[in-house]
């Protein structure tokens, strides 16, 4: 139960976001978005949809699920279907609604020739991202930059070497054995970053997580807090951000602060830094993972992709 693939696909983050500037997705604001996915791929949907509002784009997310289910369609010129393996049932259903309504499709995938592929309209294909582990780690990080590349273009690479680095010595100096309980908070699209941390925390390592907003967690949230919580904050570098952190270690919680010259240094850009903090609950469910004796590349009861009959 070594995660052999697992970690090799985090560590080769800065390799993938190097090719982030041979790809390019434009926005247009007069232009109206629906993103649709499951699970990763929908946390993915959500950052984008956070910060393509923030700068003047219309956009809605909407999981895959609800518009089987319900068919429910947002109003919509553009819909966007995001699935690593081209091949989630859900997500694949899901373009027949669209485009019952003459909606135009674009799907964004890992894998050649896959269902995604053969249905939309357009498809971005990135077979170099593609994954050998269940979970999604380094595919997430670039998926994410390439979209946000769109709003605003960011070269990250360089960056994301040093950090990778710095995050492994950080998370390594930790003893996780002592914790079962993970806290996220952030605001806005950090709130999407935040969801998707826990996620990566609960498949790989199967803990005890949550995501809150940070101020909301003073509202009820941090009575489950113990001195076996750990509490990250994806902040904004905001001085209550800073006052929330300062306040729950005085509940015995371990937390840490993500920002400027703050625990794991990753300085606010207006949501464009997003990527790189997905490095971090991908690396600490893998070692979680690792301690408790769960293999992270095949996490329990799960797979690569949910297909139903």
């Amino acid at each position: 139960m070594n995660g052999k693939y697992t970690i090799r696909e985090i560590n080769k983050i800065p390799e993938l976001l190097k090719k982030a500037k041979d790809y390019k997705i434009t926005f247009d604001k007069n232009k109206k978005y629906t993103f649709v996915g499951c699970g990763s791929s929908y946390n993915l949907g959500l950052i984008i949809t956070k910060m393509l509002k923030k700068y003047g784009y219309y956009s809605n997310i909407i999981s895959g699920g609800e518009v089987i289910v319900f068919d429910t369609i947002p109003e919509t010129d553009i819909a966007i279907f995001l699935s690593r393996t081209g091949e989630s049932t859900e997500t694949v259903k899901a373009v027949d609604n669209f485009k019952k309504r003459n909606i135009k499709t674009i799907g964004i995938t890992c894998t050649p020739d896959s269902s995604l592929t053969k249905i939309c309209d357009e498809t971005f294909v990135f077979d170099f991202a593609n994954e050998e582990s269940v979970v999604m780690t380094g595919s997430f990080v670039f998926i994410l930059n390439f979209l946000l590349n769109g709003i605003k273009f960011n070269d990250i690479a360089n960056e994301s070497e040093q950090l990778l680095l710095n995050i492994k010595n950080y998370i390594d100096s930790i003893d996780l054995k002592k914790y079962n309980h993970f806290v996220f908070l952030g605001f806005d699209e950090q709130y999407g970053v935040s969801k998707e941390g826990a996620l990566k925390i609960q498949e790989m390592a199967i803990q005890n997580v949550e995501f809150h907003e940070p101020l909301e967690y003073r509202h009820g949230p941090k009575s489950t807090l113990t001195e076996h919580s750990i509490v990250i904050i994806n902040s904004k570098d905001t001085e209550e951000e800073l006052k929330l952190a300062k306040e729950l270690k005085e509940f015995g919680a371990k937390t840490i602060l993500i920002g400027k010259n703050k625990d794991i240094d990753i300085p606010y850009n207006d949501g464009f830094e997003s990527p790189l903090k997905m490095i971090i609950p991908q690396y600490i469910g893998y070692k979680k993972a690792l301690i408790e004796g769960y293999d992270p590349d095949q996490p329990r009861n799960l797979s690569k992709s949910v297909i139903l009959d």
